[in-house]
């Protein structure tokens, strides 16, 4: 048997490898600063989140804070609203009692100025014998009235309560009565429109001069007649407060002086 011998190591050449230092830390250092970026990358948007969501939460603290102030005030301001309308209806119910007190000194015709201010107006002819209070005659409205006219006076508002006169006596004639009726009518304290004669009727008894006198022009020796008469009136619907000067001038200065004074505080324009 033939036996071949080889040498493999021989045959080989011999390579001679040169080793290259490495920097280890330079390597390190480049990956660290690499991985420290990547980390601030990815930590930086949470980071901005997280203070949004903390900036926001702050915000919505001091909202919810400002809200629970203002709801306090709130009830604070609702319960003063309260107060102030219980008050203003006690000022409410003060302020009605107040009109209805000058309303009553409002509408107050004193007898004694009517009498004195039906003296002074009398003629020489006219004789009263009775004087009485009426309830008043209330106006008749016109048939033919215009449309507008009625609507107003339907919309117009509720007239005070009437309260009126009745005149009784004698006069010398008619014309005395007439005279009478006219001058009436021009008294602030009696409504110009309702005074009117109601009665006026000749007395078939022939006057006595002996015994009754004689009228004022009468031609001596020549009989007369009294006449009988009745007058109404209403008395004036404009309040005493515009009447000042003519209550004072027929003596009603009791009146006047609370009048004046309800005008001096305020209570009365």
């Amino acid at each position: 048997m033939y036996s071949l011998d080889i040498n493999f190591l021989k045959d080989r050449d011999t390579r001679i490898f040169e080793t290259r230092s490495r920097s280890q830390g330079g390597v390190n250092q480049a990956d660290r600063s690499l991985l420290l970026y990547g980390l601030l990358g990815a930590l930086l948007p949470l980071a901005l989140v997280t203070g949004y969501w903390a900036f926001t939460r702050n915000q919505v603290s001091q909202l919810e804070a400002k809200n629970t102030e203002l709801d306090g005030e709130l009830a604070q301001i609702q319960s003063q609203l309260r107060e102030i309308g219980g008050i203003q209806g006690q000022i409410d119910s003060i302020k009605a009692e107040n009109n209805a007190f000058v309303a009553i000194f409002d509408q107050i015709v004193p007898w004694s100025a009517l009498l004195q201010d039906i003296r002074d107006r009398t003629p020489a002819a006219i004789q009263i014998t009775n004087l009485s209070q009426t309830a008043g005659v209330t106006p008749t409205p016109i048939a033919n009235a215009p449309a507008a006219s009625q609507t107003a006076a339907a919309n117009a508002p509720a007239a005070p309560k009437l309260s009126g006169i009745s005149i009784q006596g004698v006069a010398c004639n008619f014309n005395a009565i007439n005279d009478f009726t006219l001058v009436l009518q021009k008294s602030p304290l009696l409504a110009p429109a309702s005074v009117a004669i109601d009665k006026a009727q000749q007395q078939t008894k022939a006057l006595d001069p002996l015994v009754d006198g004689r009228c004022p022009g009468a031609v001596a020796d020549v009989p007369g007649h009294l006449v009988d008469y009745t007058l109404r009136a209403n008395l004036t619907s404009t309040p005493s407060s515009q009447l000042i000067s003519a209550l004072e001038q027929r003596g009603a200065m009791g009146l006047v002086t609370r009048l004046r004074a309800l005008r001096s505080t305020g209570v009365l324009q």
